[in-house]
């Protein structure tokens, strides 16, 4: 019998499932208005990120779906498999990604938008260490998070 606190390895498809059931809880979240509970938002958005961005990882390198173990890779697709498995740092996956950076540039230059400066921002900044921050953000400032998540969610599924 499994629970949810098993440690299973999902495939893309399930990564975007649990990103999207995030998000609806970052948005029920954010539908509270309450700001004691935004830096849930903070949180949880950034979490869709991650799921999305590993997701993203493992149609590049889909041989890493069939790694029990990084001990007999070769350094660089151990960083691979880190980031896949072990690792939460936004700020190294979209580097592995050119695909998804080059799509975004050029959609950004079409549209005038300017998704992947948005991208490039929330994995600079978000950190799993927010669960533990004392401080508080604003429901404003959430939203508007959020609202980046949204769009961004679109492009990297």
């Amino acid at each position: 019998m499994t629970d949810i606190f098993d440690r299973i390895r999902l495939r893309p498809r399930q990564l975007r499932t649990v990103a999207q059931r995030r998000f609806e809880d970052a948005d029920y979240l954010r539908r509270s208005g309450d700001n004691a509970r935004a830096n849930g938002v903070f949180y949880l958005g950034g979490f869709v990120i991650e799921c999305l961005l590993k997701a993203k990882l493992l149609e590049r390198y889909p041989s890493m779906q069939r790694v029990p173990s990084p001990d007999r890779l070769s350094e660089q697709d151990r960083q691979i498999w880190s980031l896949i498995y072990r690792a939460h740092d936004l700020g190294q996956m979209p580097r592995r990604l050119p695909q998804v950076r080059q799509n975004l540039a050029v959609a950004d230059e079409k549209q005038g938008t300017h998704r992947l400066e948005t991208l490039n921002s929330i994995c600079a900044r978000w950190t799993i260490f927010a669960r533990y921050s004392p401080l508080m953000q604003k429901m404003k400032e959430a939203e508007a998070f959020l609202d980046n998540i949204r769009d961004l969610k679109e492009w990297l599924r």
